[in-house]
């Protein structure tokens, strides 16, 4: 028997029924009871700059490349056979699946990638392209509004589609908006205005074929965008909010997790927690807030991957003999992802990089919320480095998952995927985590060599990063003022730190952080006052506990500060043996580790993992 709510004191929902056993709202809240939550601080949409050949930019540069691949014809083609235009020949076919299948995601893709990387960094072919998309997609539109890639015939929808591509169009058209294109807000509210009036489509968005809970970060962030209207977030509580899953969610309940009913589990539920904090901020509703926080711990307890990769991946269910099952997508083995079961190698199905992508931004409205909680920034910070900068290759292609041992999957082009979609997102947007912007402050979240230029208390104020992080420990910021700003400086002391760190100011001590913390600066700054510090950072072993053990035996990761460690071989070897003791420092190259007496492994940083033969977890020399 289906039973509405699950909190720790109340029934449990059974999650044995089928899909449409379980309801969601069905009714929307009067605006006028809203009670918005403001964010103690922002991230920044523009006004940092990136030094030249650091990490991030180095990634947003070959991510430009990668934009590229495609041409503006081919991103309108599903949009042109919509409308009935004409179509000049296409100089490369339709990806099968992710571009007939999920019609119009191509240039949700696009959208999203460059209207990121436009906030950061000029480019006028990625500019004249991102322009002369959204001109092609404004000719093909109806005359209600109506703009996406498929028909409006339900049943001419495929797959997942229904939910999927609007989720990315919407993305792209915010973010390219964001990037100073006029036409991109005007063309996002007429669609929503469109979309709100499917009354036919709207019962069925959360029963849709595959990640159906995709759809609702799409009304939430229109909701939340310049043109966002009630009725988006109103749509949005009638057919997305689920009450017996928040409080599932928020009782800490594994199955709401791995057990999801509703269509399939897979790490695209993250982007219904996105919604629930958007909720939140738009109406103050506790469930909501309650819900994220609930899922949050779950994720990071129990299907988190050292380095920061997410262990939860697709699986599906299947009625047999009147019961549903979860199956692996891989038919070969059936297999889920219950909590803990961390999957090392690409057959486990783990690691997809969209869900790090999720992650990321889940993680960084929990900062917004809770900017002196250093534990929502250390997540972006790992599952960057370890994750979004190792999913790119050397030539600029994404790869779907971050395996934990075997071989990298090494891409040759660009196939549209959901992982390639996400990745350009996250890559595009590299700058927005350095820092946070708060009424009377700043907020240093992350160490990449960056200028960033903004307005507090009504001045002017701009902050340089001298840094080499993470080949370096050395961290300096200088302040540039024309005239002296009361400002409150907060300097992240990551919890990764060995030691409490000591910041000093103008070569004087002026603080002690422990780790996990913000340590806060306030004072009149003036021009050219500099901050120094030094990261405490040191290697880490971390014990492996899941289905790939090895009986007799244990296997441990290696980081060195936030950086994931990856042992690399001279050829492929199962199980190989380490020696952990015996790891040293290479001196000519940083962040790199020798295993002293055994010249056939070394450890290097996972985001630098490019042919080799590797594993994150080798086992411990010593057997149990």
């Amino acid at each position: 028997m289906f039973r509405a709510g699950g909190t720790a004191a109340g029934p449990k929902t059974d999650y044995g029924l089928p899909a449409e056993a379980y309801k969601t709202r069905m009714i929307a809240s009067d605006p006028a009871a809203w009670r918005p939550v403001a964010c103690p601080v922002t991230a920044p949409t523009g006004g940092v700059t990136l030094e030249e050949n650091s990490p991030f930019r180095v990634a947003m540069e070959r991510n430009i490349d990668y934009l590229k691949f495609y041409s503006v014809d081919h991103l309108l083609y599903p949009f042109r056979v919509r409308a009935g235009v004409q179509n000049p020949p296409d100089d490369r076919p339709q990806v099968g699946f992710w571009d007939t299948d999920l019609r119009g995601s191509s240039a949700g893709r696009f959208m999203m990638g460059a209207g990121n990387t436009l906030r950061w960094m000029e480019n006028a072919e990625l500019r004249a392209r991102l322009d002369a998309l959204i001109d092609g997609v404004e000719k093909c539109r109806e005359e209600d509004g109506y703009i996406l890639a498929y028909p409006r015939i339900i049943d001419s929808l495929r797959s997942e589609e229904a939910n999927y591509a609007r989720a990315w169009f919407t993305h792209g058209l915010i973010e390219a908006a964001i990037a100073g294109n006029p036409k991109a807000y005007g063309l996002l509210r007429g669609h929503a205005d469109c979309f709100n009036r499917w009354e036919e489509l709207h019962p069925k968005l959360i029963y849709w074929s595959h990640n159906s809970h995709q759809g609702h970060i799409a009304s939430t962030r229109t909701y939340l965008s310049p043109v966002g209207k009630p009725e988006d977030l109103q749509l949005a509580e009638k057919y997305y909010l689920c009450d017996w899953w928040m409080d599932d969610l928020a009782a800490e309940r594994d199955e709401a997790l791995w057990q999801y009913p509703l269509q399939n589990p897979h790490c695209y539920l993250i982007t219904s927690f996105e919604a629930y904090l958007d909720h939140y901020l738009a109406t103050g509703e506790q469930r909501c807030l309650d819900a994220a926080l609930g899922a949050w711990r779950m994720i990071h307890d129990k299907w988190e991957h050292v380095g920061g990769s997410i262990a939860i991946c697709e699986n599906q269910w299947d009625a047999r003999s009147g019961k549903r099952v979860l199956k692996h997508w891989d038919m070969r083995r059936e297999c889920s992802h219950p909590p803990r079961s961390y999957y090392l190698t690409g057959y486990g199905h783990t690691g997809e990089i969209c869900g790090s992508a999720f992650w990321i931004k889940f993680n960084q409205r929990l900062h917004r919320l809770y900017p002196d909680d250093e534990r929502y920034v250390a997540e972006i910070e790992k599952s960057i480095y370890n994750i979004i900068l190792a999913c790119q290759t050397k030539e600029g292609w994404i790869r779907y998952h971050a395996i934990m041992e075997g071989r990298h999957e090494n891409p040759k082009g660009s196939h549209n995927t959901c992982c390639e979609g996400q990745g350009t997102r996250i890559l595009g947007s590299l700058p927005e985590y350095i820092y946070s912007v708060a009424p009377d402050g700043l907020y240093v979240n992350m160490y990449e060599p960056s200028t960033i230029q903004c307005e507090i208390g009504g001045k002017s104020v701009g902050l340089t990063q001298h840094s080499s992080f993470p080949d370096s420990p050395l961290v300096g910021l200088t302040v540039s003022t024309a005239s002296p700003v009361r400002m409150r400086l907060h300097v992240r002391i990551p919890s990764w730190a060995a030691r409490a760190m000591e910041v000093s100011v103008n070569g004087k001590k002026a603080a002690t952080g422990n780790p996990g913390s913000y340590v806060t600066l306030s004072r009149s700054w003036r021009d050219s006052d500099r901050v120094d510090f030094t990261l405490p950072m040191e290697l880490k072993l971390t014990k492996y506990t899941g289905a790939d053990s090895v009986a007799g035996y244990d296997r441990y990761a290696a980081e060195y500060g936030p950086i994931l460690l990856a042992a690399a071989m001279k050829e492929r070897k199962a199980n190989p043996e380490v020696d952990f003791s015996r790891l040293k420092p290479n001196p000519s190259r940083p962040l790199h580790f020798d295993v002293e007496g055994d010249s056939t492994h070394r450890f290097m940083p996972y985001l630098q993992i490019s042919d080799e033969w590797f594993t994150i977890y080798p086992l411990s020399a010593k057997a149990k």
